[in-house]
């Protein structure tokens, strides 16, 4: 993970919370980790060091309050966000004897949560460069292959792209996907979980072992999300859920080019 993209870890064990969360601070260009409960996050803290966590206060597996202990003995100096359901999260947290920057209540004013963050240091990357040239934010060209079993999703798809300046190829599922790495060579793979023949996963698979420098970013559906996130063990960059905007899509890419060192500049 590229150090000079400011990260942030969100923990919920609520999916659609912990999709919001990722989708709005993804937006803001931040690199966003996820967990979704109290171990995951400790081992997050521990592998990744992000700069700031937000945190709920009631998950299974090492509450929040029993997180919060484990995260702040590893690193003291983090700065930790509490959400929760009830109103004296706070409360609860300083009992403990443990400190946070700040406590809100579901649902979420996501604008506060971020000035809180800025407030402790924690500047979203879309507020530092606001007044400089668009264009050093935009992607710059790169090759994307979308592979999606689904017609008019993939023509869109690629069509919205190919608009934004990448070079796209399309495939219409995972075996065509994979025959297409050896001459199309992307930098970044769009690939559908769910698919008829070879499936996303099994294709991510075999990608990894033709091109294993290749982002490879998984498009599911609400319903398969335990498959997405099990592709991140086996050397997807992320997952997305359909539905998605495309300006979260933007975001998307845009922070991968970066973290994973995309040289658009290569043949």
């Amino acid at each position: 993970m590229d150090d000079s993209l400011p990260s942030i870890l969100c923990v919920d064990d609520d999916v659609d919370i912990l999709e919001l969360l990722k989708e709005y601070f993804t937006e803001q260009g931040f690199v966003v980790l996820t967990a979704t409960n109290g171990v995951e996050a400790f081992l997050q803290v521990k592998r990744w060091q992000p700069k700031a966590v937000i945190l709920d206060l009631f998950m299974p597996r090492l509450g929040g309050i029993g997180a919060l202990g484990r995260i702040r003995a590893l690193n003291p100096d983090i700065v930790v966000i509490l959400v929760s359901g009830m109103g004296n999260a706070l409360e609860l947290v300083t009992e403990a004897g443990l400190s946070v920057a700040g406590a809100f209540t579901k649902p979420l004013d996501l604008m506060q949560v971020s000035d809180t963050l800025a407030r402790a240091g924690v500047v979203a990357p879309s507020a530092v460069v606001r007044g400089e040239a668009e264009q050093v934010r935009r992607p710059v060209r790169a090759r994307v292959l979308v592979v999606d079993d689904e017609l008019e999703f993939r023509k869109v798809l690629a069509e919205y792209l190919q608009d934004r300046g990448f070079d796209v190829t399309e495939a219409r599922d995972g075996e065509e996907g994979v025959d297409r790495i050896p001459d199309f060579r992307p930098h970044i793979v769009l690939m559908d979980v769910m698919m008829a023949g070879m499936g996303g996963v099994e294709a991510l698979r075999r990608i990894k072992a033709i091109a294993p420098e290749t982002c490879v970013i998984m498009v599911t559906a609400v319903e398969d999300i335990d498959s997405a996130r099990g592709a991140l063990a086996i050397g997807a960059s992320d997952y997305v859920t359909k539905p998605f905007s495309f300006q979260y899509l933007d975001s998307v890419l845009e922070v991968h080019m970066l973290m994973d060192h995309i040289d658009t500049k290569s043949p």
